[in-house]
């Protein structure tokens, strides 16, 4: 077996000891012995996936970096013990002035001019070139190039912990290589970085100077490049401890080791990184305990109401001889009435059971899960602890069930913040009366399609919102794979149309994403748009959404407003419009196979309720013809509301209304700002409304009735 061969290994303690602002690296010991791993190591002897090193260029002063951070933070979040961001502050945008912190390294530059950053905030993953002849990307970039990367196997794994002395200020760092494949050079490069979270001070774009910093790179351990690794032959084990005396501060900025974590990653050389993690520095470690995985790569099951779906686990332990583990199984937003357990050597546990494996064993453990007669699709995380070494990360994996699923809310990979708004289309698929919808992340729909558990969903509604890239080459395939089997999709988001087709710099056009935009969403790109076109009204010529008011579009993104200007192509109809220029906004399509309309501003950005809600009615309506164009009329004429008179006007108008219910006129000024209501009774066939307490300029109104809405129109005050 692997752990009674015996392996050349190094094995090398250093000391690094402050001296001012440099730091002295001492070799105490360096030469090869002969190891025998028959104690209990904390690297693993596996082959395993990539972990992600995210190298991010930010500085206080860019206004931009709060996105980069929040999807940085998001990637880690969703993978974790998979991913670690080193923030690096560098560039004319971290220069402090006079008051403001220098949160710089001396490491910074030589990092950046290496990567080609030309812009921020950028970053690198595991400084591969994935287009282009540098590493560094745009943060529209980051979840798909890492995505990629956690897809590859690496040669090497490392294992870390970190002790603190607090008497000398001191971390003892113990790092263990181990390769489980040849590298391509003879020599490789271990690197090893002090990072500090929960700084708290200056970003513009943030929060002021209460700004959370994260995983701020404050000292390259092993200097700019790292430490050569002379030995980079499969069935190397490598151990080496470094000593490392903490500062009171650097560069005036406290360090404190309860903030601090231990970054650590291999090379191939100073440019290509295979893998690495990040520890606690004060009593953290990666080590090994072993692994969970499916028997077979089904991930996403379609399950039946009171029937059984089950999915084969195995476990397997990397602990010396027997150890105990604990087994967690646990469902997120379960429905009530569904039922989930597990089998253990025979034994059924309903959350979490006890269990001892031997090192090397695979064990068995069937995981079934019965859906009730609510629907829903079911994320399923099982977790593996160990009991001895509880410090030592857990093992995780996740699996799926949908169960009467026809409506999926699907949320785009390319930052947080489609997962910020997928409300908007729930809430307005519950007010079409549609209780059998769910939501997921695009990535999870990919896999979803791959493993055909999508028969019974009928109607997709792709969030984009305001991400990057808008979707992947693997996505778009799979939406399409989607459509072309009966689908409808409903799209929104502004700057798809911009990152799929204008070719400009930092988009993500090809091939696919041209086909996928003329030929299935059936629009041309014209232009990228600006907040000037901040109010839609509707083509009053449409079958479907002739009725639906006008709507201002709300600055969610911090003054980022970039509306798509589209065009319908040829068996497409052009569906709502902007004011400012009759450009179309809104596009839709009905084929033999399936049913399209495509936003090109984000949904989300229709900043009133009864609009949104009124557009996903008559959308559920339409994909599931369950309306004629004549109800369509009759389910949107219950409110008249006509253009006030005198306009201008400076101290009373009149507006004409007809209503079938009492109501509510709200006034909103030309930022979308609601800033008076009056109530309104059905027999009302006009309002006099007083305006001498407002100020000059334009305002908009509209009536809302029922929790539907009438056109907003112009009023102006002089």
């Amino acid at each position: 077996m692997w752990f009674k061969r015996r392996m050349q290994i190094l094995r090398k303690k250093q000391i690094i000891k402050m001296n001012s602002l440099r730091h002295y690296l001492i070799l105490l010991l360096s030469f090869p012995i002969t190891f025998s791993l028959s104690a209990q190591s904390l690297v693993a002897t596996d082959p395993l996936p990539k972990n992600v090193v995210l190298e991010e260029f930010t500085g206080i002063y860019c206004g931009y970096c709060p996105d980069g951070h929040a999807i940085g933070q998001a990637l880690m979040d969703q993978n974790p013990n998979r991913v670690a961001i080193i923030s690096i502050h560098q560039g004319s945008y971290a220069v402090p002035q006079q008051g403001d912190p220098d949160y710089r390294t001396s490491w910074g530059d030589s990092l950046a001019i290496q990567a080609g950053v030309t812009a921020y905030p950028m970053g690198t993953i595991n400084r591969h070139i994935f287009k282009g002849s540098h590493t560094a990307m745009g943060r529209g970039d980051w979840t798909a190039s890492a995505n990629q990367i956690m897809n590859e196997m690496s040669p090497v794994n490392v294992g870390v912990q970190s002790t603190y002395d607090s008497i000398n200020r001191e971390l003892n760092i113990v790092v263990e290589l181990y390769y489980t494949a040849n590298s391509p050079l003879p020599t490789n490069r271990l690197n090893i970085a002090l990072l500090q979270s929960h700084v708290f001070g200056p970003q513009l774009g943030g929060s002021g100077n209460e700004y959370e910093h994260m995983h701020m790179l404050r000292e390259l351990i092993t200097g700019q490049w790292g430490e050569l690794i002379m030995n980079t032959r499969q069935g190397t084990f490598i151990r080496k401890e470094f000593v490392y005396q903490l500062p009171q501060q650097i560069r005036e900025i406290p360090v404190v080791v309860e903030d601090c974590e231990i970054a650590v990653f291999v090379g191939e050389t100073q440019q290509e990184i295979y893998t690495g993690t990040v520890v606690k520095a004060k009593g953290g470690t990666n080590m090994y305990i072993g692994n969970v995985s499916l028997m077979d790569t089904v991930q996403v099951k379609k399950g039946e109401s009171h029937a059984t779906t089950e999915f084969v686990l195995q476990a397997k332990s990397s602990l010396l001889g027997e150890e105990e583990f604990e087994i967690v199984l646990e469902a997120i937003e379960s429905p009530d009435d569904w039922e989930a357990s597990f089998i253990f050597d025979g034994i059924s546990y309903v959350d979490s059971a006890i269990v001892s494996l031997e090192q090397n064993m695979n064990e068995e453990i069937i995981f079934q899960i019965e859906p009730g007669e609510t629907s829903g699709m079911v994320e399923f995380i099982v977790k593996m602890r160990s009991v001895s070494y509880p410090e030592a990360p857990e093992r995780y994996l996740h699996f799926f069930v949908i169960s009467d699923v026809t409506d999926l809310v699907v949320n785009g990979s390319g930052g947080p913040e489609s997962g910020y708004y997928d409300y908007v289309f729930s809430e307005g698929l519950e007010s079409a009366g549609c209780n059998t919808q769910s939501t997921i992340p695009a990535n999870v729909f990919v896999q979803g399609m791959n493993d055909r558990a999508f028969s019974d969903v009928k109607n997709m509604y792709l969030n984009i919102a305001w991400t990057f890239p808008s979707m992947t080459v693997e996505q778009i395939q799979s939406v399409k794979t989607f459509m072309n089997n009966g689908g409808n999709l409903m799209i929104s988001g502004q700057d798809i149309g911009w990152d799929l087709m204008s070719g400009a710099a930092y988009s993500h056009g090809s091939p696919e994403a041209t086909d996928f935009y003329q030929n299935y969403l059936f629009a041309d790109y014209l232009n990228d748009g600006n907040s000037s076109q901040h109010i839609l009204y509707a083509n009053t010529s449409d079958d479907v959404y002739s009725k639906v008011p006008s709507a201002f579009l709300v600055d969610i993104y911090d003054g980022n407003m970039y509306p798509d200007n589209i065009a319908a192509r040829n068996g497409a109809d052009e569906v709502f419009y902007y004011e400012s220029n009759d450009k179309a906004a809104v596009v839709k399509a009905a084929t033999n196979n399936f049913k399209v309309i495509y936003f090109a501003c984000g949904f989300e950005m229709i900043g009133q309720v009864p609009t949104t809600n009124q557009i996903m009615r008559q959308t559920y309506y339409w994909f599931n013809n369950s309306l004629s164009t004549q109800e369509f009329e009759d389910a949107l004429s219950d409110i008249f509301m006509g253009q006030n008179m005198p306009n201008p006007a400076k101290v009373k108008t009149t507006i004409p209304i007809s209503l079938k219910h009492d109501g509510e006129l709200r006034i909103i000024n030309s930022q979308g700002e609601m800033i008076s209501t009056l109530a309104v009774s059905a027999d009302e066939t006009e309002i006099a409304l007083d305006i001498t307490s407002f100020s000059a300029g334009v305002y908009f109104y509209q009536i809302i009735s029922e929790g539907r809405s009438s056109r907003l129109k112009k009023l102006i005050i002089f």
